[in-house]
């Protein structure tokens, strides 16, 4: 089956209700994998509860803690620097996982010599009713800015190549948001990806999650990754719509008042052009940056 070296990393937050049922579940069916080399990393986030105690009745697992609640993000961060797989597999500590999706995934990824993969939640998977609405506004906001179809672009089982996944590290946020702001990434960046159909299960326990806040979060962050990545796209397009609202606004109150152009319609053409020039300078140092991520992939050093 698999060649490649694997890490499955499940970040926990105040997870006692379900962390000890999820690692024996995972643990059990580990061995009938036929792997030979793969580790699981629970990274304690600042949990005030029995989260880390319970993990550490499981010789084989290794726990690492946090001293104070960082968020998501950071755990995700931590358990990526922390292990040592080639593949680098996200798992949930709340019991919506199940083994034997994870698996699909990493063979997936190891048998088609994947960048990265996602595991996309079926019709059969639950739904928190309250967060349908939410994710419908978030996906319609996130298919507007990356102008791509997106299926499942906050789905927690996900897997990427080590070497894929480390050179982003710093754009991931710290906190709620991880997931969305890797599909972006991935996406601008062009890395040869896939999709894995996955059941999703409710979770047990209560989620740290809020709705309106972190989904306001994750569009600022995903508004900084486009930028980063294809500032031409948002600076370029907002700079000559700018500049056009300008001169068409000047030309209509020139003809109305026969009084040459006015300020404000010269102000909204600088402005405009302003951005133009900052999404041109923003695009050559992002080439300029692409450039010198993909010398370092094709001749690591």
């Amino acid at each position: 089956m698999a060649n490649s070296s694997v890490s499955i990393i499940i970040p926990a937050y105040n997870e006692e209700e379900a962390i000890g049922a999820v690692l024996e579940e995972l643990l059990n069916e580990i061995p009938k994998w036929d792997m030979e080399d793969i580790e699981v990393v629970v990274i304690n986030d600042g949990s005030v509860d029995r989260t880390a105690q319970i993990v550490s009745e499981f010789p084989t697992v290794r726990l690492i803690n946090h001293r104070k609640n960082k968020g998501y993000g950071a755990a995700i961060k931590t358990g990526i620097r922390e292990s040592t797989g080639e593949i680098i597999a996200w798992y949930d500590a709340d019991g919506q996982h199940r083994p034997e999706d994870i698996l699909k995934l990493i063979k997936e990824m190891d048998e088609e010599n994947l960048d990265y993969c996602v595991g996309i939640r079926g019709a059969d998977s639950y739904e928190d009713r309250k967060r349908r609405f939410g994710k419908k506004v978030l996906k319609s906001i996130l298919r507007f800015i990356l102008k791509e179809e997106l299926r499942d672009f906050n789905s927690g089982m996900r897997g990427f190549r080590r070497d894929v996944i480390v050179p982003h590290l710093s754009l991931i946020p710290n906190t709620f948001g991880a997931s969305t702001v890797t599909t972006a990434l991935m996406m601008e960046q062009e890395y040869n990806g896939g999709e894995v159909n996955i059941t999703v299960r409710k979770r047990t326990g209560k989620s740290s999650v809020r709705q309106f806040r972190d989904g306001f979060r994750t569009i600022g962050l995903i508004l900084q990754v486009v930028i980063l990545f294809q500032p031409m796209r948002i600076l370029g397009k907002s700079g000559l719509f700018i500049c056009a609202l300008g001169v068409l606004y000047g030309v209509i109150r020139a003809v109305q008042w026969s009084n040459g152009v006015p300020i404000l319609a010269s102000i909204l053409v600088m402005f405009g052009f302003q951005l133009i020039c900052f999404g041109v300078l923003s695009d050559q140092i992002s080439k300029m940056r692409k450039q010198e991520e993909e010398q370092r992939y094709i001749y690591p050093r």
